[in-house]
């Protein structure tokens, strides 16, 4: 007898396929079941482990051992004449059948069940025609959702990155629809791997409903993991599981029918613009979407560096270069190259003319997309400075999407640099009811508040951004340095700020007179050498080194040190690329007065006056530095 031929009398080959047919049905069962109950993603894999480690002592079973009228006797010990090996292969037969005649018709269900109307594709699952009548207790008046980040089940970290860019893009996606408040992506970043529980979220947020999910890519195929529960009962409304071939296409269907699920939870009718903003895919190249989403993570307000700048600028033109047609990607680079420009995190002239370049691409593509007003709104804002403008293009983007946090807070910012304080504060907070743990919301609505002397209040706002998260050691610092308290402002350095705070530990240790603590601001522990000359500012550790002189009574060292800086400055094109800039480093009346040159002052003092850009609310800084300035020069 043949060694195969033994393995088919005792039924070893039945038990094998019979084993696997159980094993898989049992991983789809937990794999539906188990996130109900927020069991950790540990669980699962422990389960496909065990099972995996399982098949081989079953195999040994089934060789050692026979089902025989009396009960499991060793095979060696059942005589041929009486043993029902056959009857158990027929019975072993048919459960494997059965089996497979259940994973044939739960796949068949899945992918042929009768969809809702509208359907996004061939693939796309309609989950919303499943959420009903359970979801009619929430809270629709608020109609507030909290997306949890999602949790990245791939093998390779590097995949991470999709996880948070698929959740990125379906809270774009979700802000298409009039009715909806969003919360934003920084916000609910404070929930990642939280164990509050859904109800305590929900409360701390204002959320009706909360919606998790998670990401697992492998090879082509991606498996998205999503339930939909209701922020006061912690009720379960809905859950899904899309396996599909990783394509663009797949990714934004799947957004869609996610979308359709929420608005149906908040009992939300969607318009037939909103149906056409679901389902409509920015590109069809699944590596350009990958790198747009790279790219928009790296480009965030609130954390951006010079280097992480350059980073994202490479993947939206690496999103360009392989789809040209990807409007979105020209709109978010321009948006970037803006941010370099206005945050003095490149050369200023540079980043703006390439900002206008890269504008009139997206215009060119997709004039009405709301990507593109919003890329318009921050170009009229940052670089023209035409407010007017600006607010007509937020007010489009408004009257589409009439609960879009960041077209709030732009707004904000575009009435407070108007002058409009009022409007501003109201813009600023109404952000905050909708994305009430926006970070960069919260600290620019302190610093709104600072300027009119509303400290405690200022301060409330800065404390609810850093638990948020937020690194608010430049705004604190800037606070306690209005407030008058330098040795609050010297408390809040520690190590290097994000170069957009760049000089201000310096003036926080100036303001203490403590040569230490001078010497300790101008050291690389807390100014790096690599930020001593940022693009458009390359004296700006000089300026704050001559002026240390100055402070220690050396005046021909600081005379000497200046006068150098002046000579290599008058040899640039342009010695002040950022002109009169709100964020500039520093202005063109700051060397002037250091040098104890009137008439220099005085010349900047008119330049400003008669060329700088309208803005209300940096007027207050640099009518500051004229006054120093001018008082420095006697």
């Amino acid at each position: 007898m043949t060694f195969l031929s033994e393995l088919r009398r005792r039924n070893v080959i039945r038990m094998a396929g019979l084993y696997l047919v159980g094993a898989w049905l049992l991983i789809q069962i937990a794999e539906t079941l188990l996130p109900i109950f927020h069991t950790p993603d540990w669980v699962l894999q422990a389960l496909v482990v065990l099972l995996a480690i399982g098949l081989l002592p079953a195999l040994v079973f089934s060789w050692l051992y026979e089902l025989t009228p009396d009960g499991l006797k060793r095979d060696s010990k059942v005589d041929a004449a009486h043993s029902i090996a056959p009857q158990t292969a027929r019975r072993m037969d048919q459960l494997t059948l059965a089996g497979v005649a259940l994973l044939l018709t739960v796949i068949a269900a899945d992918r042929y069940w009768p969809r809702d109307a509208a359907p996004v594709d061939r693939n796309a699952t309609t989950a919303a025609a499943r959420v009903g009548a359970a979801s009619v207790g929430l809270a629709r008046d608020k109609g507030l959702v909290a997306v949890l980040p999602f949790r990245n089940r791939s093998v390779r970290e590097e995949d991470a990155f999709l996880a948070e860019g698929i959740h990125d893009d379906l809270l774009t996606q979700l802000s298409k629809v009039a009715s909806l408040r969003v919360i934003s992506r920084t916000s609910m970043l404070r929930y990642q791997d939280s164990a509050k529980s859904i109800p305590e979220i929900a409360g701390e947020t204002g959320a009706a409903v909360v919606l998790e999910g998670a990401v697992q890519r492998s090879g082509n195929q991606v498996r998205i993991n999503m339930q939909l529960i209701d922020g006061a009962s912690d009720e379960h409304l809905w859950a899904e599981t899309y396996d599909r071939e990783l394509t663009a296409d797949n990714l934004f269907a799947i957004q869609a029918d996610i979308a359709r699920v929420v608005t149906r939870a908040l009992q939300v009718v969607l318009t037939p613009a909103e149906e056409a903003a679901l389902v409509a895919g920015s590109t069809r190249n699944l590596e350009a979407y990958e790198a747009f989403l790279q790219g928009k993570l790296l480009a965030e307000y609130d954390s951006l560096t010079s280097e992480r700048l350059q980073r994202a600028l490479e993947q939206f033109g690496r999103a360009i270069a392989l789809d040209p047609q990807f409007a979105d990607a020209w709109a978010r680079k321009a948006r970037t190259q803006m941010a370099g420009y206005w945050y003095a995190l490149g050369d200023p002239v540079a980043m703006r003319e390439a900002a206008a370049l890269t504008l009139a691409e997206a215009r060119r593509l997709a004039p009405e997309a709301s990507e593109t007003w919003m890329a318009e709104a921050y170009y009229a804002y940052w670089v023209q400075r035409d407010y007017a403008r600006a607010g007509a293009l937020l007010a489009r983007v408004l009257d589409r999407s009439p609960e879009h946090a960041e077209a709030w807070l732009a707004r904000g910012f575009v009435a407070r640099r108007d002058g409009r304080f009022e409007d501003a504060l109201s813009a600023l907070r109404h952000a905050l009811k909708i994305d009430p743990i926006n970070r960069e919301g919260l600290i620019d609505l302190g610093a709104t508040l600072a300027r009119f002397g509303r400290f405690d209040e200022a301060q409330a706002f800065l404390d609810e951004a850093a638990r948020a998260g937020a690194d608010v050691r430049g705004p604190q610092l800037s606070l306690a340095l209005e407030r008058g308290n330098p040795e609050a402002a010297w408390a809040a350095v520690d190590g290097a700020l994000l170069t957009t705070w760049l000089g201000y530990p310096h003036r926080a240790a100036m303001a203490t007179r403590d040569p230490q603590r001078i010497a300790l601001a101008l050291s690389p522990s807390v100014w790096p050498k690599e930020l001593h000359s940022p693009s458009g500012y390359p004296e700006l550790h000089a300026l704050a080194q001559a002026e240390t002189l100055l402070l220690n009574g050396k005046r021909a060292e600081a005379e000497v040190a200046l006068r150098a800086i002046q000579a290599r400055l008058q040899a640039l094109d342009t010695p002040y690329p950022g002109g009169w800039a709100a964020n500039a480093h520093y202005w063109p009346c700051d060397l002037p007065g250091l040098l104890g040159d009137l008439e220099g002052v005085l010349a900047a003092e008119r330049d400003y006056f008669e060329n700088a850009p309208r803005d209300v609310f940096a007027a207050i800084d640099v009518r500051l530095a004229l006054a120093v300035a001018l008082a420095r020069a006697g």
